[in-house]
């Protein structure tokens, strides 16, 4: 025999009390005057024997009610030959599964009512002293403390479906991490879910060997399902009157082919584009939608599909803001670069001027320093700052001359050297196509391309390993590298862009590479986030977190709430801690839109079976999976275990106890004699 609460039995001492009163019992004797002393026939006397018998039948029966009253207490269990059982404190950690697929309806009801049912069976099998816990697919902070039997039913019958999905295996070690903290004997946890193979990762659940996990899977209900599972625009910059391309990846999760589905794009409310797919089952099909945008301005849209009865991944939405042109500058410190002024001078997407450096860089997205020959280093420092904020700075040298300005600001941005100048000529043997300055440009590389050359050109001096080359020389020196700095990015080249140099400049590849330098320049914010992500959501604007924040509210619902903002870096960040149920777009003080979405994991709707499961768990010790019967899961639990507690026939042994002592006391009594 085991005891679930052993200091209780502490309370064993209180059997002094009674055996104290007895031995020590004095009784107080009165003068009681009789008129007549023939009544006094008329009582039963009673031996001293039997008077004491009885009063040690009394004191018998008061002693066996605090001892069984105290046991009680203490939870005595016999164990069985299937349960680890250890004296002490017993707590239970019960995950319910409320993603979305536990929805869908069965003979029974919902996956999630059943689920419920199910976590009220397994309490019932533990004592109503047990502590308990219930998780969720949130793991909100309210979740991890531990709750009485009462609380844990009312927890139970509150819980709703909820957008979030959680890895078993996340699941079962966050459990894990609880009961440690708890220090209880024995730890109890169950999982009860319909185990989507998306997220039922049990080859990478936790090893405890204190604790005992037991897997409750529900009966998983396929159902076709058609959802569009990713969303990319591709678009170098969001400007009035360019172009955006919008990748839809739809996947037919179902068993029949899906024909001539309708993909819609639809934009601050207006149906922008539209295509139709073919998809077989269980495959998937992209479509590109296009749209040019007409204003300026917060852009807020979504690409959707009509499909029943999972309607939460028909839709994916995404938020940009459409600014004002590309704010560039060009500085000229000999002759002007005409090559660069004709590539940017009549372009409707940026702001081109050519001046000397301004005081205040804030402005500028994009700034090319054409063959300076002194950058004083109050200059080197404020463009140091303005790359470390966002800027994207283009170093384009002079030929031959001691670069040692120019290296001053290299220095700073972390970026290689300028080392000596090579007035021999050199042709360029290799291409970064997977650089984001030809993304989309090319549809695949070609050995007949045509290579620049270069007359003349600088060699580099340490700091090789923070650059990327894009374009390298056949001597391995490249004619232009980058190297990230903070938020922006410096990109360097190592010879004039001037005909008399270079052919790059005469060559189709000149184009594309300078004007996405520009395009880029603009650090875009990301278009469309996934609901439950717990990471840092950068923001388009600078907040003060220690002001009161803007309130997030969606755009059409009534939620609402005062957003976690922090500082990470130079940037603004939001974090979220699964306080948004909806998807949609949500505002930030009517200032700036984010684009939330449901994720992905539930809409594959293919479960395991629980054979699956039994061969997943053969070689983990601590796991045991319960099989779906018709017998009532606390019973299945008791006789699984084998334990038998017997707290209730100790309380029913202390009523007996108690009322044999009012049965030998009123036997006790003298009759009345009648006069």
């Amino acid at each position: 025999m085991i005891f679930g609460a052993p200091l209780f039995l502490w309370g064993l001492t209180a059997l002094a009390i009674p055996i104290a009163v007895h031995l020590f019992q004095f009784r107080r004797y009165r003068k009681v005057y009789f008129s007549n002393v023939d009544r006094l026939e008329a009582l039963q006397t009673e031996s001293r024997r039997q008077s004491n018998l009885r009063r040690w039948l009394v004191l018998l029966m008061r002693c066996l009610a605090i001892v069984f009253l105290v046991l009680a207490f203490a939870q005595p269990t016999i164990p069985g030959n299937g349960q680890a059982l250890h004296s002490g404190a017993t707590v239970v950690s019960v995950y319910l599964d409320n993603s979305f697929s536990m929805e869908n309806s069965t003979s029974d009801g919902s996956q999630l009512e059943a689920a419920k049912q199910k976590a009220r069976e397994i309490v019932a099998a533990y004592r109503p002293g047990d502590r308990y816990q219930l998780l969720s697919n949130s793991m909100a902070g309210s979740e991890y403390r531990w709750l009485s039997r009462e609380e844990f039913l009312d927890a139970v019958n509150l819980l709703a479906i909820a957008p979030a999905s959680r890895h078993l295996s996340e699941v079962a070690a966050s459990q894990s991490d609880f009961m440690r903290q708890s220090g209880a004997a024995n730890r109890h946890a169950y999982l009860v879910s319909d185990f989507q193979r998306s997220i039922a990762d049990l080859n990478a659940l936790p090893d405890d060997s204190l604790a005992l996990f037991t897997l409750v899977p529900l009966e998983g209900v396929a159902t076709d399902n058609l959802y569009i599972d990713t969303l990319r625009l591709d678009a170098p910059a969001y400007f009035v009157g360019g172009s955006v391309n919008v990748e839809a990846t739809v996947l037919n999760g179902g068993a029949t082919d899906a024909e001539k589905l309708p993909v819609r794009l639809i934009v601050n409310g207006r149906e922008r584009a539209i295509a139709t797919l073919d998809i077989p089952a269980g495959a998937s099909a992209k479509t590109t939608l296009r749209f040019t945008i007409d204003s300026a301005g917060w852009l807020d849209g979504r690409v959707e599909i009509t499909d029943y009865p999972i309607t939460f991944d028909d839709r994916y939405h995404f938020a940009i803001l459409a600014g004002s042109r590309i704010s560039m500058l060009q500085v000229d410190s000999g002759t002007p670069n005409d090559n660069l002024r004709r590539l940017f001078a009549d372009d409707s997407a940026v702001s081109y001027q050519v001046a000397p450096l301004p005081s205040d860089l804030s402005t500028l997205n994009f700034i090319v320093l054409n063959e300076p020959r002194d950058i004083p280093s109050g200059q080197a420092q404020a463009l140091a700052s303005w790359v470390e904020q966002g800027g994207t700075l283009t170093l384009i040298p002079p030929a031959d001359t001691k670069p040692e300005a120019i290296n001053a600001l290299l220095s700073l941005l972390k970026s290689p050297s300028l080392d000596r100048w090579q007035k021999r000529p050199a042709k360029a043997n290799g291409i970064d196509f997977q650089s984001s300055l030809y993304r989309g440009v090319f549809n695949g590389t070609s050995s007949e391309m045509e290579m620049p050359s270069v007359q003349g050109h600088y060699t580099l001096g340490d700091n090789a390993a923070l650059r990327q080359n894009i374009i390298t020389l056949a001597n391995g020196t490249p004619l232009l590298c980058s190297t990230p700095y903070g938020e922006g990015r410096l990109y360097l080249f190592t010879t004039p862009l001037t005909d008399e140099w270079t052919s790059f400049t005469a060559q189709a590849l000149f184009v594309p590479t300078l004007y996405n330098m520009a395009l880029y320049s603009r650090p875009q914010a990301t278009a469309s986030h996934t609901l439950g992500d717990r990471n840092p959501i950068f923001l388009q604007g600078n907040y003060d977190p220690t002001a009161t924040p803007p309130e997030l509210k969606a755009r059409n619902t009534a939620t609402s709430l005062l957003p976690d903002l922090r500082r990470i870096g130079n940037r603004s960040a939001l974090l979220l801690h699964g306080e948004l149920t909806d998807d949609g777009i949500y505002l930030l003080g009517n200032e700036e839109h984010l684009a939330f979405n449901h994720p992905r994991l539930e809409s594959d709707l293919d479960f395991l079976t629980q054979s699956e499961i039994e061969n997943l768990l053969d070689d983990r010790p601590g796991y045991s999976l319960v099989r779906n019967t018709a017998k009532p899961l606390d019973q299945e639990i008791r006789s699984r275990e084998g334990g038998t507690p017997l707290w209730h026939w100790c309380i029913l042994l202390a009523l007996t106890a108690l009322l044999a002592e009012t049965l030998l006391l009123k036997i006790h009594r003298k009759p009345q004699v009648k006069s």
